[in-house]
């Protein structure tokens, strides 16, 4: 899964963007479903809200929007039939935090592209009656290199997957042409438990923790 994240636009490999230069946004090491971030939507960057509320949803009781959505039941549930068909766009991520339970107490790691550049993510948007969007976060089977912390990932797009899930081809041909092999070129470690606060969002979140000896 991914629950929380951290992005800087300013971190280069955005140059395909067509709003770049006029579109601003303060670099987030702490980013939570519901927070308004930019996802990229015909190759703009465009201000939207992470999770999705279907009205359905919205009338349990307790309910949370649906920030992650699971690679595999793209195809299967009418939830997200018709957003993989028409609204596929991309989230634009400089790194992302799981969690293990380590000593009984859970402790999170940080992941990022081994150069530190931005990566980017498959996403779904839905446009509200209200002018905002919506968007999810495809996640897949974590890779073999780094499923020892959490078995799920964000499903991070090469150049070539970019291009077949922002294509025209039939969603059946994109579920089944898009890569997953991405592993290779992430790198994580431990960090402080202190992003485990949302409210915390400071550079000491992505540094890596090492326990200090006696």
């Amino acid at each position: 899964m991914c629950g929380r994240y951290y992005l800087s636009i300013d971190l280069g490999n955005l140059s395909f963007v067509e709003n770049l230069n006029d579109f601003k946004f303060d670099e987030n090491f702490n980013i939570a479903p519901q927070s308004t971030v930019p996802a990229i939507i015909d190759n703009k960057l465009v201000e939207c809200t992470w999770g999705y509320y279907p009205q359905w949803l919205k009338d349990q009781s307790n309910s949370k929007p649906l920030f992650n959505t699971r690679f595999e039941s793209l195809l299967e549930k009418k939830t997200f039939i018709s957003a993989f068909k028409n609204s596929r766009c991309l989230i634009p991520i400089t790194g992302w935090y799981e969690w293990k339970i380590i000593d009984e107490a859970k402790q999170p790691f940080f992941f990022k592209h081994k150069d530190m550049q931005n990566m980017f993510a498959a996403g779904l948007y839905w446009k509200r009656s209200d002018g905002t969007t919506e968007f999810t976060i495809i996640t897949t089977a974590a890779p073999i290199e780094i499923n020892e912390v959490h078995n799920r990932s964000p499903l991070i797009l090469d150049d070539v997957s970019m291009g077949i899930w922002l294509s025209d081809d039939n969603s059946e041909d994109i579920h089944a042409n898009i890569s997953h092999d991405f592993g290779d070129n992430i790198e994580h470690y431990q960090v402080t438990r202190s992003v485990n606060n949302p409210k915390n969002n400071n550079e000491s979140l992505i540094e890596e923790f090492k326990e200090v000896p006696f």
